[in-house]
């Protein structure tokens, strides 16, 4: 079996992250975030990508859910670390 990304997502990692217990209210997908740099004392925000998945954890019932997790999606044929 030879996944592209949006297979790999669909037949491996949301089964395993639904398998964990994690909710769909917990779940972002294909969130859309910018990195910010320090550079010389300043915050300055890089070009926006997109992270496959954000899992999010509530605090407490007065306040929105928390990143607790973000995870990058690979087609099958890469390692998990390219």
């Amino acid at each position: 079996m030879n996944l592209n990304e949006a297979d790999t997502r669909a037949k491996l990692i949301d089964p395993a992250i639904h398998k964990r217990g994690w909710s769909e209210e917990f779940i972002k997908r294909e969130e859309t975030a910018g990195a910010v740099e320090i550079i010389n004392g300043k915050a300055r925000r890089r070009s926006r990508g997109k992270i496959d998945y954000v899992l999010r954890l509530k605090v407490n019932a007065h306040t929105q859910p928390v990143a607790l997790a973000l995870l990058e999606a690979k087609k099958e044929s890469l390692p998990p670390l390219s």
